[in-house]
């Protein structure tokens, strides 16, 4: 190996805004010194820390300007709430209920990465940018992390009594042949005209499909999903060209049904909407499909389409539930189709793991279908054992709110918002981090530093750009 080997108290593998949560999280709490102290460290293949691919999507959030805002505001810690007097958050007040553009959201992002920056290299931790993880092994005290400097393939290899993987998803190509959709794998019965919604909500993606679509004179688009990325593609689709379609163009074919998000049973009887029950009410919110339902502009376009609370219904959309009694009709509407975008989720991205005598240990995240994390955070084995110390985070790890986080308990899926990991996950991560860095601290038989002793009595733990010309690169081939 390169260089000598490191030692951190906590490894973070992912500079985006879900594998930084946990320290986003601790700032909010005031622990955010008492985390830095046992030495962190990042390692990101870009050349900061902060937005991750976030900016390179052309929709808005699904998330309220004000909650995007709570990564900045009432913290324990003053160098994230400094951002608050920003005029990027002051235009995010402006906003407040309403959404604001991935693009800014990335920014809001990048200023906290810059933050975060500054801090983890003055407590003495570090930022290995350019570097991407390659594996990570199991050791008596934590884990020892193989890293990659992309700069001349140097590797080497870091030590940590944790590692927290939050490394982002993706959308395998091989859920495409795999999964059934109206009695058939989309691939490779529809090759030549299916591509994955991710590459279409992204800017230059977005740009290559409109090309496409206007050489048709009157296209057509099935989406396949039932997740906020398929009306997400559907309402970008009709905002960024909304005379290219005739009613009916775009047609939606989904498993589950379709939730609307309401603040209240109340907001959501005053719109005559009634397509819910007890257990679809969030416990501690009162939040109506508080995790199934859409939000932002999914939300409205789900209502106009749904004709709830719309003066006018949205007719250019159709639903299509895919039963077996209607399996003829959505397999009509592929084959008739232009482009066939396929939503139909994320896989989260993981590290190869050895255990401490170099075999490979399975992830339970690695089979489809599989979760990532436990109720606790802790990356889970192919049998359902957690692995301590690993932690994951972010898009599609799988975790499951309950309890005190609330949620209404019906819903069955898996949890993603940025609120979310800010707060309540980022947080209960941090706190078991710190524990694992106290007990190490107790097994060396030395004096805890003031602030971790402090923090710990403190907390219980509880596509790359797309030109018109390479479309064909998207479109998944057979």
């Amino acid at each position: 190996m390169g260089e000598p080997r490191a030692a951190f108290g906590c490894l973070v593998v992912g500079g985006g805004p879900a594998a930084l949560a946990p320290l986003v999280a601790a700032s909010r709490e005031g622990s955010l010194d008492a985390l830095l102290s046992t030495g962190v460290a990042v390692v990101e293949k870009g050349e900061a820390i902060g937005a991750g691919r976030i900016g390179n999507y052309a929709i808005s959030s699904d998330s309220t300007a004000d909650s995007l805002l709570t990564a900045v505001k009432d913290h324990g810690d003053s160098r994230l709430s400094a951002l608050w007097d920003s005029d990027l958050c002051r235009r995010f007040r402006d906003v407040g209920g309403g959404s604001v553009s991935l693009a800014d959201a990335g920014r809001l992002q990048s200023a906290i990465g810059d933050v975060l920056s500054a801090a983890i290299r003055g407590a003495g931790g570090s930022l290995f940018l350019r570097h991407r993880a390659i594996s990570t092994t199991r050791t008596g005290t934590g884990w020892r992390t193989k890293l990659r400097r992309l700069s001349d393939d140097l590797i080497f290899e870091v030590d940590s009594r944790s590692v927290i993987l939050g490394m982002g998803g993706d959308q395998p190509a091989d859920q495409l042949t795999a999964e059934c959709v109206a009695g058939a794998p989309l691939l490779p019965l529809h090759a030549g005209k299916v591509i994955q919604s991710d590459a279409v909500l992204q800017r230059s993606g977005l740009a290559a499909v409109l090309s496409l679509l206007r050489r048709r004179k009157a296209p057509k688009v099935a989406i396949v999903g039932g997740s906020t990325s398929a009306m997400a593609v559907a309402d970008l689709l009709l905002r960024s060209a909304p005379k290219m379609w005739q009613p009916g163009a775009l047609a939606i074919l989904h498993r589950r049904p379709l939730r609307v998000f309401f603040p209240s049973a109340a907001a959501a009887w005053a719109a005559q909407y009634n397509d819910f029950g007890p257990e679809d009410v969030c416990p501690v919110t009162g939040f109506v499909y508080r995790l199934a339902g859409l939000r932002q502009h999914s939300r409205d376009l789900l209502m106009s389409v749904l004709g709830v609370g719309a003066p006018v219904a949205e007719t250019r959309v159709l639903l299509h539930r895919l039963r077996p009694a209607e399996e003829a009709a959505a397999q009509t509407v592929l084959a008739e189709a232009d482009l066939i975008i396929a939503a139909l989720g994320y896989r989260p991205r993981t590290l190869p793991v050895f255990s401490t005598d170099g075999q490979a240990v399975p992830l339970l995240g690695e089979q489809r279908g599989g979760r990532l994390v436990d109720e606790q955070s802790r990356v889970l084995t192919q049998s359902g054992e957690p692995l301590d110390g690993l932690f994951g985070i972010g898009l599609a790890a799988g975790f499951k709110v309950g309890g005190a986080m609330g949620g209404e308990p019906s819903f069955m899926g898996q949890s993603n918002g940025l609120w979310l990991w800010q707060n309540d996950i980022g947080l209960a991560i941090a706190r078991q981090v710190l524990a694992r860095a106290a007990d190490a601290a107790s097994e060396r038989h030395a004096p805890r530093s003031a602030a971790v002793r402090g923090a710990v009595s403190r907390t219980a733990v509880l596509g790359a750009g797309i030109r018109d010309d390479i479309l064909a690169d998207l479109v998944m081939p057979l």
